[in-house]
């Protein structure tokens, strides 16, 4: 069976419903690190000891919440999962022990005990959100391509005075788009966060801008 290649959050949560163990790999197309474990990967996949098993990459930069939401925070990392859990972890490039793990986790004689995490409520994840970066940008589209006027306009604010920011497009979670409404008691986008803390949507920013209090408490581009 072919190496499957995540492009979107939805591809991903539709690839882990599957009842098989699945192995998958986050990656960067830069580091030659994870060119090695994507071919160690394509080869395990073509093995017939391994057709109980399907196997996924994903490039981490693209998807930033899955990422977050694995603790993917250095690539190779290749996790391990079975009934929407991850039960193992290689990060790193170490074939070998990747190898070890997916024999462990498939063999047929052996019941291997898996490691349950505790489900992460809504609340937590915004709250890992908005403290994702010093300064995060909740907005509809990316700064290269805003979704809307308001959008647009606080980007290219930031961007004026050198901000250095993140952003989370709401338009790809709606679970997010809602919750966060209610969880900052804010119902509209763009949000402004700073250090965890929501400063407003775009009239507040620029409202803060324009009396010279913005620029001040946002983290520069080095």
């Amino acid at each position: 069976m072919p190496v499957t290649n995540v492009a979107t959050s939805e591809e991903f949560n539709e690839f882990i419903k599957s009842r098989n163990v699945l192995v998958i790999h986050f990656y960067a197309p830069w580091a030659d690190q994870c060119s090695q474990m994507n071919e160690v990967l394509d080869d395990l996949a073509k093995s017939d000891h391994h057709k109980g098993l399907q196997f996924a990459k994903v490039e981490a930069e693209d998807l930033p919440e899955v990422s977050l939401r694995y603790k993917i925070t250095a690539v190779p990392t290749v996790i391990l999962m079975k009934d929407f859990m991850e039960i193992d972890r290689v990060d790193g490039a170490n074939p070998s022990v990747l190898v070890e793990k997916i024999k462990e986790h498939s063999s047929k004689g052996s019941a291997p005990v898996y490691v349950t995490k505790p489900e992460v409520s809504l609340e937590e994840r915004l709250k890992k959100l908005t403290n994702q970066a010093p300064c995060m940008l909740f907005m509809k589209g990316d700064p290269k391509n805003p979704r809307c006027g308001f959008s647009r306009t606080i980007v290219g604010m930031l961007d004026s005075l050198s901000a250095d920011y993140q952003t989370f497009d709401i338009l790809q979670d709606n679970t997010v788009r809602e919750g966060l409404k209610k969880f900052s008691n804010w119902p509209t986008y763009p949000q402004l966060y700073v250090n965890g803390e929501l400063l407003g949507g775009l009239d507040i920013v620029r409202e803060m801008n324009e009396a010279g209090e913005l620029e001040p408490m946002l983290p520069k581009k080095s």
